[in-house]
């Protein structure tokens, strides 16, 4: 069961390239039925009826469930963490790194195989004013919960829990003064009619959704299939191939949403360290949570610090 509907790119192209990518690692042996958000079970419910093999596999994303599954949240997508699919596969699978192996810690205590991730869309800030410096945020309405939330806080904002359903009437009346979100969301809800300010570079990119697997079913798969499906190489090319396939989409939403007088504002590097530095903190109150997060915290610490993103 995928958490996201028909339409959206995660079950488009995600959902049905890793349907493809099990089909063919076991030479067309397994088939794999696709089932949309509600067919099996609600979406919030999902991690625990996988964990209880009412489902077998699952496509969703991991902050979603990070109160069953603490790490989830460093793995979606901290704020100011990963800014390109380069950055996040090496952090995932890198030899220095390999976030991946303490991610899939985390979820193996729910009885879960954290096969992989998968490179979405990325997240923009999309404003009814302009920003300039983060310092900007400061009193307006910001729609954000969770360590997006709290990263909003620390830049000044006011953070505004709210569905994705209601961003639109929200910022037409003022309720909020903007969301981060993926731009394909300009079109698909129509916020380009709404949104004056699209502000570059991404929040984060590529936001993280994940494939997770009943560990009983996983388990039962033969070892050649599992060895396939958990090739470096291999699985890398997917995530990588899949992240390409989301940018499309975002970059033509982003056309399109240029023509209808969208305006785009580009912040400088000086910034975006900034935008980082505040975010060390909600990164420490995640980490927190349980001594996995906290080791998936310290991995993501010391990659932009050797890096030389901060």
């Amino acid at each position: 069961q995928v958490a996201y509907p028909p339409g959206d790119a995660t079950y488009d192209i995600f959902a049905k390239e890793t349907v493809k990518l099990i089909e063919k690692a076991s030479g067309g042996k397994i088939k794999v039925d696709l089932f949309a958000p509600g067919a099996l079970c609600t979406v919030p419910e999902m991690v625990n009826a996988l964990s209880k093999g009412m489902i077998d596999i699952m496509i969703g994303y991991g902050p979603a469930y990070a109160g069953a599954v603490p790490v989830g949240d460093i793995e979606g997508g901290m704020p100011f963490s990963w800014s390109n699919m380069d950055q996040a596969s090496e952090l995932f699978w890198g030899s220095n790194y390999r976030l991946i192996d303490t991610i899939r810690e985390g979820y193996a205590k729910k009885n879960i195989f954290y096969l992989c991730p998968n490179a979405g869309g990325s997240y923009n800030f999309m404003l009814t004013f302009p920003l300039h410096k983060f310092s900007d945020f400061k009193g307006h309405k910001i729609r954000g919960m969770g360590a997006t939330g709290e990263w909003l806080k620390k830049a000044g904002a006011v953070a505004t829990p709210m569905p994705g359903a209601e961003i639109y009437m929200a910022m037409k009346l003022g309720t909020i003064d903007g969301t981060p979100f993926t731009p394909m969301i300009l079109e698909t809800l129509k916020l380009k009619e709404v949104v004056k300010y699209l502000i570059f570079p991404h929040f984060i990119w590529p936001v993280v959704v994940c494939t997770l697997v009943n560990m009983d079913s996983w388990k039962a798969l033969p070892v050649a299939v599992q060895k396939e499906l958990t090739d470096n190489k291999k699985i890398i090319e997917f995530f990588l191939a899949n992240g390409r396939a989301y940018k499309v989409r975002d970059e033509e939403a982003i056309r399109e949403a240029i023509k209808y007088g969208v305006k785009t504002i580009t912040l400088p590097d000086d910034e975006m360290k900034e935008g980082r530095r505040l975010a060390l903190g909600v990164w420490d109150m995640v980490a927190a949570k349980d001594p996995l997060s906290k080791k998936a915290a310290e991995i993501l610490k010391r990659y932009v610090a050797e890096k030389g993103l901060m």
